[in-house]
């Protein structure tokens, strides 16, 4: 993940074509020439050519690099496959920045090493340094800059969207859709194989772009989901980030992907990455230009809902139908709405959402209508349509259309149903920057995309519920696992899964686990009540089993059994059951459980299953026989909070059957929720843990409780994508008055300390720290304060049992953001007013320097005002260099990290620092 040389791809200043010719089938020909057409200036262009032209279209040739007569930004290569990795390798000792590879088929095998060349191009980039788009990529466009580094049919228009491709075809036809609706780019290029500049790279330079207000992005696979991640959750928090991922089913995959225990298709697990990441996943091309339009050209929405008008029943009715079909829901209308429009439609309309103006409705009617409901407080999207009629001009419509929504507070939106005599009223809205499409459904689903996407943001701020249990000492599990892997083992019995379960808090139906049907009977001596009987075996014994279908009919269970003579028949049947569908695994034993009556009917079926290339995964859906083709298993991300548990519970169908049968349904939910949160915290601490299934999970008056479990154990620790709780970097400090503060990473349930931390500062402290007097912190201004990705920046808060002894509080807070190379970081730092000269800001900041200096990041900088002396003094005492920014009349302060501590800094840390 880096930018590094980046600059250079996009804004060169110099570009050399390798390979050029003037023939008319010549690749490199074809990209001189689109850089002429496009306007980048000749004097700055060259061509290296082996047969030694003295020009190539009018552009100076030379036979060899060394003949250059200056050193290029970038260098554009159409060499055949085989001269690429050295033509790499001496670019990148030349000193040349960048590289684009168009050329194809580098999936050969080199014949000196053996392996494919793509991979021998990778080699090279990274011994000398040079950055290399490619291969096989159609080449790189930034309009704004006249550069049209492509060999495409045509060029882009300038505008403020970035298109990243990873087929050269899809890419063409982006290109002509897109000018064809007038969508410009600011950048717009392909990955091809990607050997080295990757989606994440491109994503964090397209983040910090002010000229990009939205990405669209086409991926066929993602190499790297980690650094993916990290990438696109930043950028998704400021500017609209859209994708397409292609290759849904497992016959569409270009790269086959290994599925884990308990998916049967690879597509779920991207729309989780991308829905944690803030993206909005779209179907294809077409939805995610509609997407775009709504995304760019309306206001956030302040309600979800959706009213619509029509000059005719019909649109209405289909518009009606896809938003149902979508999920969506009708605006209802005021009664002051319900009777201003009575006044102006005849008497037999139907007095409700949608609206019908009747087929002959003037501009004047539309225009009226819209103010109407632009009044209305249960009304904030509008979806205008119009069939083309007789008695009016549909200009003249969209004209009024326009000017009634003007200066609302409406999000309007249109569709002019028709094509040939609407077209005008098209380019209409798009002047006016009104969404506007071709039919209802297309509109409705644009809409909805909208919706899907501000739900997918309000997620990332929402701020949990207060359950977290990061604290724990979970010596005896880990202890229990690294004992079964050092004897060889790659899962665990089912007592010991029962007690993994148990420790981490989750409750069980309490179990004997008996070794032959004398034991059985033993236990049912001592119960004397209705017992459960459970055959184990081996294969049992592993979570998320693909059964057969003959297989899926066995029944491992039998229920309140109240005899001994019936506890002797179900053992038999038991027995026989297991040798018949299951004679190649062995048995273990019996598990005899109290028959249990649970609440409500439902029956969940949670877990972990781990992805080669995503990691660990939380699984959530329905219990029984038949689970392993069921479509309610859903997945998740860990780690996860409470707000990340509830969307993964509701995106399940048994969400809805809990609500209909529970007695107690918000106590259910909430109970479920714990548990998979649990679990993902299980799966962070003890990485061996490949699979791990409870099913069915139950409920009783206090919670769930679990039945059976099983899990699955790897000597290779799986990682989550995601940097879970750092728990590592907790540390407690005492202060000059004895007090004892806990300093550690932030946590998303921070956030309403945290607003009670800023709310309560001086007015001062609050510019000092904000460069500007702040009176309210809103509840989303926090939340992205707290709500951080470790691999990107880092939070550290101070917090301490209040002085009353009601809770705890936050007294300080320093932060970080670090850039995606991890060269520099710059940082903030505040401490509570009643907390100065306690030390807190030199326990905090020393925190963030030595973390910084452990990753490795080479300095840290930051900007003070130039009256706040306690922050200089604090800077110089702690060995920052400091300058004065008369530009922006703000005190520059620099750290180097990664130069050894001088040892008048280590004594005078030790000796602490006054009233700072």
């Amino acid at each position: 993940m880096s930018t590094r040389y980046l600059e250079s791809l996009f804004n060169p200043e110099s570009i050399v074509v390798i390979g050029a010719s003037e023939r008319a089938d010549n690749l490199g020909g074809m990209v001189l020439r689109n850089l002429m057409g496009g306007g980048f200036a000749t004097e700055r262009l060259r061509v290296v050519n082996q047969n030694d032209y003295d020009n190539v279209h009018g552009v100076a040739c030379v036979a060899r690099l060394e003949k250059l007569d200056f050193t290029p930004d970038l260098a554009i290569i159409c060499t055949p496959p085989d001269t690429v990795p050295k033509m790499i390798r001496r670019l990148g000792e030349a000193n040349v920045r960048t590289a684009i590879v168009m050329t194809g088929g580098m999936s050969r095998t080199h014949s000196k090493t053996g392996q494919p060349l793509m991979y021998s191009v990778r080699e090279a980039a990274r011994k000398t340094g040079i950055r290399v788009l490619g291969p096989n990529t159609i080449g790189l466009m930034v309009p704004a800059r006249n550069l049209n580094a492509t060999y495409a049919h045509m060029g882009a228009i300038p505008g403020r969207v970035a298109f990243i491709g990873q087929s050269g075809t899809i890419a063409s036809a982006v290109l002509d859709w897109a000018f064809a609706r007038g969508v410009g780019f600011s950048y717009f290029l392909t990955l091809g194989d990607g050997m080295d500049i990757d989606h994440d790279d491109l994503i964090d330079y397209l983040a910090q772009d002010t000229q990009t207000r939205a990405i669209l992005l086409h991926m066929e696979n993602i190499p790297n989901p980690r650094r993916f991640m990290s990438a696109v959750r930043v950028a998704s928090r400021t500017k609209p980030v859209i994708a397409v991922k292609s290759g849904r089913v497992p016959e569409s995959e270009w790269f086959r992907h290994q599925l884990p225990a308990g998916l049967k298709r690879s597509d779920p697990i991207y729309d989780a990455m991308l829905q944690r990441a803030g993206v909005l996943r779209v179907d294809g091309l077409g939805q995610m230009f509609d997407a775009l339009e709504t995304l760019t050209r309306m206001r956030p929405l302040r309600r979800e809902s959706l009213a619509i008008m029509a000059n005719g029943v019909g649109p209405g009715v289909l518009a009606v139908d896809r938003l149902a079909d979508l999920g969506g829901e009708l605006a209802p209308l005021s009664e002051p709405s319900v009777e201003a429009l009575a006044r102006l439609l005849p008497p037999y309309w139907t007095r409700k959402n949608p609206i019908d103006l009747n087929y002959d409705a003037s501009p004047e009617l539309y225009a009226e209508a819209i103010r109407i409901l632009a009044k209305d407080p249960e009304v904030a999207n509008v979806l205008v349509m119009y069939a083309p009629s007789l008695t009016e001009d549909s200009l003249r419509i969209a004209d009024a259309v326009v000017e009634a929504a003007r200066g609302t507070r409406l999000n309007v939106f249109t569709c002019w149903l028709g094509h040939s005599t609407v077209m005008d009223s098209r380019e209409e809205f798009y002047r006016a920057g009104i969404p506007s499409f071709f039919n209802p459904e297309k509109a409705v689903m644009a809409f909805m995309q909208h919706v899907r996407h501000q739900r997918v943001q309000r997620l990332l701020t929402e701020t949990p519920e207060s359950f977290t249990d990061h604290f724990a000492d979970r010596t005896d599990v880990r202890r229990l696992v690294t004992n079964a892997l050092r004897n060889g083992r790659r899962h665990l019995s089912s007592r010991e899964a029962r007690q993994v379960i148990r420790d981490y808090g989750i409750s069980t139906i309490d179990t004997l686990y008996c070794d032959d049907v004398e034991e059985v009977l033993e236990a049912f001596a001592v119960e004397r009540r209705p017992v459960d009987i459970t055959i184990v075996h081996e294969q049992v014994c592993h979570p998320f089993l693909d059964l057969t279908p003959t297989q899926r009919r066995y029944k491992g269970t039998i229920q309140k059994l109240t005899s001994e003579a019936a506890i002797m028949d179900a053992c038999r049947i038991l027995m026989n059951e297991y040798q018949e569908h299951f004679p190649d695994s062995g048995f273990v034993g019996f598990a005899v459980q109290r028959s249990y009556q649970h609440v409500g009917g439902v029956e969940f079926s949670v877990g972990i299953t781990r992805d080669s290339t995503f990691g660990p995964l939380v699984v959530c859906g329905a219990s029984g026989a038949q689970i392993n083709v069921m479509t309610d298993r859903q997945i998740a991300l860990p780690p996860l909070n409470m707000v990340l548990a509830r969307e993964l519970l509701r995106r399940t169908y048994m969400y809805k059957l809990l609500l209909e049968h529970s007695l107690k349904p918000e106590q259910d939910i909430r109970a479920v929720c714990e548990t998979l949160v649990i679990l993902s915290q299980i799966v962070v601490d003890i990485p061996e843990i490949r699979g791990l299934e409870i099913s069915p999970l139950l409920f009783n008056e206090q919670g769930t409780v679990a039945v059976h479990m099983t899990i699955d154990l790897d000597d290779k620790p799986g990682r989550p994508i995601i940097q879970p709780y750092p728990k590592e970097l907790e540390e407690w400090v005492v202060l000059k008055s004895g007090r004892r503060v806990m300093i550690r990473p932030v946590l998303a349930e921070d956030e309403p300390a945290h607003r009670i931390f800023h709310e309560h500062q001086s007015p001062e402290s609050i510019r000092y720290r904000f460069f500007q007097y702040r009176k309210h912190f809103s509840r989303e201004d926090v939340a992205q304060m707290v709500q951080i990705d470790y691999d990107r920046e880092m939070v550290f808060i101070a917090n301490a049992l209040r002085e009353d002894g009601q809770g705890e509080e936050t007294l300080g807070t320093v932060r970080t953001w670090t850039d995606a190379d991890n060269l520099r970081c710059e940082f903030a730092v505040m401490v509570d007013d009643k907390m100065k000269g306690e030390g807190l800001g030199i326990a905090l900041m020393q925190k963030m320097i030595a973390y910084c200096r452990a990753r490795g990041t080479m300095e840290m900088v930051g900007n003070v005002l130039a009256d706040n002396r306690p922050m200089l003094q604090l800077a110089q005492f702690l060995g920052f260099e400091v300058k004065y920014n008369a530009e922006e009349e703000v005190m520059d302060l620099r750290l180097v990290l990664n130069e050894p501590e001088k040892d008048w800094q280590k004594e005078r840390l030790k000796l602490g620092g006054g009233h700072l």
